[in-house]
């Protein structure tokens, strides 16, 4: 009689060091940025230069991320995992605008606020103040984004659920839940090192069930 046995999961991706590289090296630079990342947004006279490059550098890193949650779900089936990869488009799109765009924007106004005479730097400075000021499309943009994040770091969980162990699991949603309050130290680099640490744990649990499911394929006679 033979006797075999089918993963649970089927992984597309060929290259482990291109998957690991995405898997860690994405959020480890995130908590990096974070780190370095200003508490405050740039007025006028204020330096800009590292404002502006970290928010370039994020044009990459939250697509690398949205890469990051269709590893973790590759070949699942399930409407977690279907829900999961529904909202990686959307997540990327909206926090892209949400942070970098609206990021990179301001740093440009303050930079060129700062050449401006001095007389209309005040000018300047005041819609800059007044851009900070609560509104609805703000709200809704903010917020969004960051639902948009904590939902799909939530079903992603619920995907793994089965074949991750479950302190890796409460990492990401932990994780996920911290750094949506911002990215920014000391918050955000503490919940996306969280969430690393989810990560490696749930992809090195997964390279044991991989490695010891020959032993399911073996032929009993």
């Amino acid at each position: 009689m033979t006797i075999t046995t089918e993963p649970a999961t089927v992984t597309r991706d060929r290259n482990p060091v291109v998957r690991r590289a995405f898997l860690f090296g994405t959020p480890l630079c995130y908590a990096v940025l974070g780190a370095f990342h200003p508490m405050s947004n740039p007025e006028v006279n204020d330096p800009t230069t590292l404002w502006i490059g970290l928010h370039l550098v994020q044009l990459v890193l939250i697509g690398a991320m949205g890469y990051v949650f269709w590893l973790l779900v590759e070949g699942m089936d399930g409407r977690a995992a279907g829900l999961a990869r529904a909202l990686i488009i959307p997540f990327v799109v909206v926090y892209t605008a949400m942070d970098a765009v609206l990021g990179i924007a301001w740093g440009f106004v303050a930079r060129e606020a700062s050449a401006l005479p001095a007389a209309d730097q005040l000018s300047a400075q005041a819609l800059l103040d007044r851009l900070l000021e609560p509104t609805a499309s703000g709200y809704v943009l903010y917020f969004g984004a960051g639902l948009l994040l904590l939902v799909l770091s939530l079903a992603v969980v619920f995907a793994l659920a089965k074949s991750a162990p479950v302190p890796a699991l409460v990492l990401i949603a932990v994780g996920a839940l911290i750094f949506v309050t911002g990215h920014a130290a000391p918050l955000g680099p503490i919940g996306m090192l969280l969430f690393l640490g989810g990560v490696v744990w749930t992809e090195l649990a997964r390279t044991r069930t991989t490695s010891a499911a020959p032993a399911a394929h073996d032929v009993l006679r």
